[in-house]
């Protein structure tokens, strides 16, 4: 007689263990919600951390206009990180992708910059300013990136430069970047990378009228199996008075890499003379 009771009591039991369990699930998802939230906070405030703990007020400012004002959206995570300067993912109004490097306001790197700037007949007034120096620098590798991309060379199409911020053509697959050719062990027909990379040194040279003057595997970006030169800040235009000093420190760089991976190099010093287009 006392089985039905039994019966509804089980039903009763099973039916509050799953509202509990119900209930928990709900306190579980909306804690895992707050605690994903707060995480996004913290990131957000550790992206602010690190920009705001390398560049200065001014840095700051010109850049909170950039995202409040546009081309800018928003700002995501180091693509790079160097004595120069640092490069960011970021992405544009439109949500593509792009990259901007903030060069650091510092009196050390501001030095040796010189070196490179004094002859280029592109720059006539240094100014002893160091912010002015890196502004300079910045708006230097700029006008490289210009006259580069204009003759149709692979390197990032400059977009847009104010003071010490420079955004450029993004190069990667989607949040990933391209990696620096220094970081292949094994590059896919190394025989062609070989000859495109010495393409460009002529071309730049030729056509461009500039030396990239600090060419080596760690500042050619491996996209798509082919090069993409990056980091031309320093390339000199070609009636710079080192600009062959430079030529030839970037054709020994790529040789030397290149004779490592095992490849069967040409003589450097007739490459050399047909870059210049001079006889031996």
């Amino acid at each position: 007689m006392d089985e039905p009771e039994d019966i509804f009591d089980e039903e009763e039991l099973l039916e509050d263990r799953a509202e509990k369990k119900f209930n928990s699930d709900l306190d579980e998802l909306e804690k895992t919600n707050i605690d994903y939230k707060r995480i996004k906070n913290i990131d957000q405030s550790k992206k602010r951390a690190v920009i705001e703990s390398v560049f200065d007020e001014r840095t700051i400012f010109h850049l909170n206009k950039i995202l409040v004002n546009g081309p800018l959206k928003r700002i995501e995570g180091v693509i790079s990180a160097g004595k120069e300067a640092n490069v960011y993912l970021a992405y544009d109004l439109e949500e593509k992708e792009v990259a901007i490097k903030i060069y650091k306001i510092d009196s050390n790197t501001s030095r040796w910059m010189r070196k490179y700037i004094i002859g280029d007949p592109r720059f006539k007034k240094i100014p002893n300013n160091i912010s002015k120096v890196i502004f300079l620098w910045a708006s230097k590798e700029y006008k490289n990136l210009k006259r580069a991309y204009k003759v149709g060379l692979r390197v990032p199409e400059p977009l847009f430069i104010k003071n010490n911020i420079l955004i450029m053509e993004y190069i990667g697959f989607e949040s990933i970047p391209a990696p620096v050719l220094k970081t292949i062990k094994s590059p896919k027909d190394p025989v062609n990378l070989f000859n495109e990379i010495l393409t460009f040194i002529k071309l730049l040279y030729q056509k461009a009228k500039l030396v990239h003057g600090d060419l080596s595997e760690f500042n050619i970006l491996y996209h798509n199996q082919s090069p993409v030169v990056i980091d031309i800040s320093q390339a000199v235009a070609i009636q710079h008075p080192k600009a062959e000093v430079y030529l030839a420190r970037d054709i020994k760089n790529i040789f030397q890499y290149f004779e490592k991976l095992g490849l069967e190099t040409p003589d450097p010093t007739d490459f050399y003379y047909d870059v210049i287009n001079r006889e031996v």
